[in-house]
């Protein structure tokens, strides 16, 4: 997001980034211990779909380069299933 927010210099993804940071971190449910940072390479994502519970794992990938501006701006996002339930759902969905 600091990445994207430096390319566009948009106020609006500011505000959101300054509001996102400020939540607080969760407290890991075995110890009362504030549970450890995520790793930076993947994000988590639990969606409702007809009443299902899907959990995803969400990538963005960057490619920079100081000459290629448009290589520089492209970022492709990718959402893979995270757990053996939402992988057999989406292969139910394929057809």
């Amino acid at each position: 997001m600091e990445r994207q927010i430096a390319l566009d210099r948009s106020d609006q993804l500011r505000a959101l980034y300054e509001e996102v940071a400020g939540y607080p971190v969760p407290e890991d449910a075995s110890d009362g211990e504030q549970a450890e940072p995520a790793a930076y390479f993947a994000l988590p994502l639990r969606i409702e779909h007809d009443g299902r519970v899907l959990s995803f794992v969400s990538s963005i990938s960057t490619f920079n380069t100081p000459m290629d501006v448009t290589v520089a701006e492209l970022a492709i996002e990718t959402f893979l299933p995270a757990d053996p339930a939402t992988s057999k759902y989406l292969h139910t969905l394929a057809g």
